[in-house]
């Protein structure tokens, strides 16, 4: 009887229990109902905005009725990748990218270089092209005044230069070298180009003793003209500058830095005269185009750069705190090199069109071809390239993932307390 009443009392605490767990259930589904309900409200709340704006809502963005319920965590990292990751950059990153401002001002800059080009640079002597004179560089005829006083002789500092520095390897005339004259004979001196080359076959030939040339068929002569002497190797790069500034303000003036070896280049055929590439070099040279003129046709390269420079500088894309951290600053100094190559990549193609519309104008003239500008170009063809291989970084394309994250969560905050504001 005794464990009657027990089972009994064990029977009562069931279905005390029972109940409870009916009361909870019915509790929750309710609430479950008042939850499906707020869901619907809102989901139609943000198509009502939709439709008003025509922008695409946020919610819509994530599909949430479509996704809530998703189980696989796979699926679910894909459907949240394709969600926050719709936009390959955050939008203070795209500040990076060129926009149409920034391709306008590089095309006006180029623009104005090609203006420059024809209007400042010109050719480094008139020239008569088929009955019609085209004037010379007025900016050329000025600079080639320097170092000659007013009745055209040699200033007294170019006539000192000469003398505290001859070298061995400048001889005017031989009868052994065919095609050399007064007019030429540092085109065809290796140590006379102003660059690298020459000041290493300049100290080759002063502590040597030889003069080394390229003759008019492109090939290599060292000929012995004085005994070596190897204590000359401790001033002769002082000797070979010294000479060098002595020979740039004459009437022949100095060839443009690498013009000496270029002359070896002896194959093409341009012009009606048939002229190699190393036999244009030649003319290009006794026709003016030295060392002088080069520095007026880089002007151009001057105002490109600056105008260029100062965009960049008054845009001034992100300033950031002391604080910031080193990866955000070597992020945003990396963009900014970029664009600034981008923009002077733009400017140098217009510049480029503009010259060989100049050359065309000339009819073919080299003395029309601007060489600065299209050494930057080639230069600013590597740095793209250079641009292009490092693009796919893996480093900076963490930055700017973590970017467009933030960027993309700070929507949605911003969303949620809109939300909140609304109820």
């Amino acid at each position: 009887m005794e464990d009657f009443h027990k089972l009994s009392q064990k029977v009562n605490a069931i279905k005390n229990i029972q109940k409870e767990i009916e009361i909870e259930t019915s509790s929750l589904n309710e609430e479950v109902k008042i939850n499906t309900s707020a869901l619907d409200a809102l989901t139609q709340r943000i198509n009502n905005l939709h439709q008003n704006t025509n922008t695409l809502p946020i919610a819509s963005e994530f599909d949430i009725q479509d996704k809530m319920f998703c189980v696989n965590s796979r699926e679910i990292d894909s459907l949240l990748n394709e969600d926050l990751f719709k936009r390959n950059k955050s939008l203070s990153d795209k500040v990076y990218d060129l926009n149409n401002v920034d391709i306008l001002v590089a095309c006006v800059t180029g623009g104005i270089a090609v203006l420059t080009d024809f209007l400042i640079v010109k050719t480094p002597k008139n020239i008569r092209i088929e009955g019609e004179i085209k004037e010379a560089s007025i900016l050329t005829q000025l600079i080639k005044k320097i170092g000659f006083t007013e009745d055209k002789k040699k200033a007294k500092w170019i006539r000192a230069l000469e003398r505290w520095f001859p070298v061995n390897y400048d001889i005017a005339i031989s009868e052994n070298i065919k095609g050399m004259g007064p007019k030429n004979h540092r085109i065809f001196s290796l140590g006379h180009d102003p660059s690298i080359m020459g000041l290493i076959w300049g100290i080759k030939d002063i502590v040597c003793g030889t003069f080394s040339y390229i003759d008019k068929n492109g090939i290599l002569h060292m000929d012995k003209v004085r005994d070596a002497d190897i204590k000359r190797i401790f001033y002769a790069p002082i000797l070979w500058i010294g000479h060098l500034l002595s020979d740039i303000f004459t009437k022949a003036g100095l060839p443009i830095p690498g013009g000496c070896a270029l002359r070896i280049l002896k194959f093409g055929s341009f012009g009606e005269k048939n002229r190699t590439i190393g036999d244009i070099i030649e003319y290009m040279y006794i026709t003016g185009y030295d060392l002088r003129h080069l520095a007026t046709a880089s002007i151009c390269n001057v105002v490109i750069e600056l105008l260029i420079r100062t965009y960049l500088f008054l845009i001034g894309n992100k300033v950031f705190e002391e604080n910031a951290p080193l990866f955000e600053k070597e992020y945003d100094r990396v963009k900014n090199y970029q664009k600034k190559h981008k923009l002077l990549m733009t400017s140098y193609s217009v510049a480029i069109y503009g010259n060989i519309s100049k050359v065309a104008i000339y009819h073919g003239q080299p003395n029309a071809i601007n060489i600065p500008i299209w050494y930057s170009f080639a230069k600013e063809s590597i740095s793209q390239f250079t641009i292009y291989k490092n693009s796919n970084n893996d480093s900076i394309k963490s930055i700017e993932n973590r970017h467009l994250i933030d960027e993309r969560f700070a929507d949605l905050i911003k969303y949620d307390k809109n939300c909140e504001s609304e109820k």
